[in-house]
């Protein structure tokens, strides 16, 4: 036992508390003065006070840790070891005494500090206390046990706000740390927090009583209240205590490959479906581990068995759509039918009559809602807020409806909310009340930027919350539902010959459905790396979910033909063993060599922005789930996309981007062609080079990046669409 770190209180379990020898301060220790013999002998009575201690034998600890300080009172370690059992068996003030002897030892040893600071507490001197106490965490602020005294002393001072910040910190450091939970609840009581001061003694109700129910329903309030640490460390704890019961396991196992942690999180999810095989949740998170390791039939094998077993959840039958969009060889047709089946789930009863809305029904400027998860960085902001900006420059009204507060708000929800006329966190509101809500700010248009992801309001739409709804960028297709008065779109996206497999009326603006907000600090373009190195390197920095063997066959033959050429693969996760290994078989079932694959788990921005200028030639886009942001992220940085154009609207996000930079060129029509053209780029440096030195102000000059040109197509598609209802309503009350 050779820690120390503070101690907790009175009931602190001593040995817990010593610090590592390498962690104290680094003080001079005054002279040493004991004889060699003595301090021997005075170790001896310390490893025997150790042992006792271990035992909660503290009187017997403490005699022995006499001995060892009256033997060698100059000794670091045998002044804080009597301290502490003083301190336990409620000797105050002896402690007190002790500790400081071990500070004239090592002057400004944080555990002695931080133990003194508690005693002085203990006894009431509470400034002294809380003084002494800060005085260690600005030295040290991973103590948990210093924080947790800190925040118990200032609230004793009645210094609740300040309190809570200490115990919060405390918590964070350890989120099983029952008595922080105990005294925060206590705090939020004293501030008339009901709820959180519940949530909290019911923490640590779970964590005393080892109640995987009660950590893993804390645990999911503090996941859904940004809290992820605190809940992931809680769901782990359910895991631990109950090994053998099947939901805590899928719990931790899920969060884990939520965190792209794929492998580990697989191995807790295997073990609940072992427990329990018929626990339908524990398949699903099997479907998105298998799912981010790109072994797309076994997850839609998976979310496919989870709906059997729960065959009426439309959740579950959800999971499988996206999942769908990343299969080879998916039809529109089987996609149009797999959202029809789901929407029958998603809404079991008949919608609100969209007539029925006491908007004003004239032409005037429109009051437009905007229902996410996602006003944030992120891929969906980056395609659509500069739109939503100039909306609100050309006088309409923006109202922000947030959906999910786990996601904290940065500068680019700055930047909604300024333009906004309202900004809402409704991640607390059910469907009837937040439909009440936009139907109180008397929203015209209401947009849906999440479609079938995380934080979605799928419910709300389906029951009907305002005169006009429509689908924009947060999906791939079609929503599945016919309370959607359009899905914007453009002529490469949703070509006219393709309506027919949408249930939305197609609302089709004239260059391209999104605006691009390119990077805030991006670095320079840098000259082709092939130049340099006389290597050519292909990118593809998409998910692992987007690659299957049909796409490793058309990566083998451009690699077969280009000498000496390599792939690199750039995604968050791609640094786990289990995660690379999956990757790997994907690409070799087509024939890929992993000896000129290149994997790298980056997921920062400016970490994939860097790694285009400094090694990627040429990027090759997946099929048949295209790129979005990383190909227009690409361009920016000179990096032109090889894409074969799909079937579907996933299939061509990256034809639309392309052709609406001027680079159409860039797009096939066959596997054959795909492979050809990048081949011949690859053969063509010089033009290459000259392409990419040229490529980022080329985009700025497109539509891609023309937000005034975008927001003025944009306001006169949403401008039809409210004519058309206001038609209808017209008619409706002649």
């Amino acid at each position: 036992m050779s820690k120390r770190s503070g101690m907790a209180g009175p009931g602190a379990a001593y040995p817990k508390t010593i610090e590592p020898k390498h962690l104290r301060a680094h003080a001079p220790l005054l002279t040493m003065a004991s004889p060699v013999g003595l301090v021997r002998r005075g170790r001896k009575h310390h490893a025997k006070g150790l042992e006792h201690a271990k035992s909660g034998r503290w009187e017997q600890a403490a005699r022995e840790f006499d001995a060892a300080v009256k033997c060698a009172p100059d000794q670091p370690d045998f002044n804080y070891a009597l301290g502490g059992a003083l301190a336990q068996l409620g000797h105050v003030r002896e402690a007190m005494s002790a500790f400081q002897r071990e500070l004239a030892i090592l002057p400004g040893d944080s555990a002695a500090l931080a133990d003194l600071g508690t005693c002085l507490a203990r006894i009431g001197r509470l400034d002294e206390a809380i003084l002494c106490l800060q005085t260690v965490l600005r030295r040290r602020p991973d103590m948990r046990f210093a924080q947790y005294n800190l925040g118990l002393a200032l609230l004793t001072q009645k210094r609740r706000v300040e309190a809570i910040e200490a115990l919060d910190r405390s918590i964070r450091l350890d989120p099983t740390y029952g008595d922080a939970y105990r005294v925060r609840g206590l705090a939020h009581a004293l501030g008339g927090d009901g709820e959180k001061s519940v949530v909290d003694f019911e923490a640590a109700a779970g964590i005393d009583d080892k109640n995987p129910d009660a950590m893993i329903a804390v645990g999911g309030y503090f996941s859904r209240n940004a809290r992820d640490l605190e809940a992931g460390q809680l769901f782990e704890m359910a895991a631990r205590v109950a090994p053998n019961i099947a939901l805590p396991q899928s719990v931790f196992g899920h969060y884990l490959i939520a965190h792209r942690r794929y492998e580990l999180g697989m191995s807790f999810v295997d073990r609940a479906i072992s427990l329990d095989p018929s626990l339908a949740e524990a398949h699903v998170a099997r479907g998105f581990g298998l799912l981010g390791q790109g072994r797309v039939d076994e997850a839609v094998a998976a979310y496919r068995h989870a709906a059997q077993l729960r065959p009426s959840d439309a959740y579950i039958a959800g999971t499988l759509l996206f999942a769908l969009q990343h299969n080879p060889g998916v039809t529109r047709a089987q996609l149009l039918e797999a959202h029809k089946s789901w929407a029958a789930l998603c809404r079991p009863g008949a919608p609100r009559d969209r007539l029925s809305f006491a908007n004003e029904p004239s032409l005037r400027k429109l009051r437009i809602g905007v229902v996410s998860a996602d006003m944030r960085r992120h891929a969906v902001t980056f395609l659509t807020l500069r739109a939503f900006e100039r909306l609100a420059a050309f006088g309409h009204e923006i109202h922000c409806y947030k959906t999910d507060r786990k996601f904290k708000d940065d500068e680019f929800s700055d930047r909604y909310k300024a333009c906004a006329k309202t900004w809402r966190d409704v991640s607390d509101l059910d469907d009837a009340a937040l439909a009440a809500l936009v139907e109180g700010d008397a929203i015209d248009i209401l947009f849906d930027l999440s479609g079938h992801t995380a934080g979605n309001r799928l419910s709300l739409f389906a029951m009907r919350a305002a005169p006009v709804q429509v689908s924009w960028a947060g999906y791939v297709g079609t929503i599945g539902l016919d309370t959607y008065d359009g899905i914007i779109a453009d002529p490469v996206e949703i070509p006219p010959d393709h309506e027919h497999s949408y249930v939305e009326p197609v609302a089709r603006l004239p260059d391209c459905y999104v605006c691009y907000h390119p990077p805030l600090q991006a670095p320079d373009v840098g000259p082709l790396p092939a130049m340099r190195t006389n290597r050519f390197t292909f990118g593809c920095f998409n998910r692992p979910a987007k690659l299957n063997v049909e796409l490793a066959r058309a990566w083998a033959r451009i690699l077969e033909r280009v000498a000496d050429s390599r792939i690199t693969l750039v995604y968050g996760g791609l640094d786990e063993d289990g995660t690379r290994e999956a990757v790997y078989r994907v690409l070799e079932s087509g024939g890929v060599r992993r000896d000129r694959v290149d994997l790298v788990g980056d997921s920062e921005q400016k970490d994939l922005l860097e790694a285009y200028s400094r090694k990627v030639d040429l990027a090759l886009d997946p099929f048949p789930y295209s790129g979005g942001v990383t190909t227009l992220e690409a361009m920016w940085m000179g990096v032109p996309t090889v894409t074969l154009v799909g079937d579907t609207f996933a299939g061509r996000h990256s034809a639309t981007h392309l052709t609406a930079a001027g680079l159409a060129a860039f797009c096939t029509y066959s596997v054959d062609d795909y492979v050809e053209l990048a081949v011949s780029w690859a053969h063509r440096r010089e033009e290459l080079a000259a392409l990419r030195a040229r490529l980022r102000d080329n985009v700025a000059a497109s539509p891609l990046n023309d937000e005034v040109r975008f927001a003025r197509n944009l306001e006169e598609a949403l401008m039809q669409l409210w004519s058309q209802w206001r038609i209808l309503r017209r008619e409706a009350t002649a």
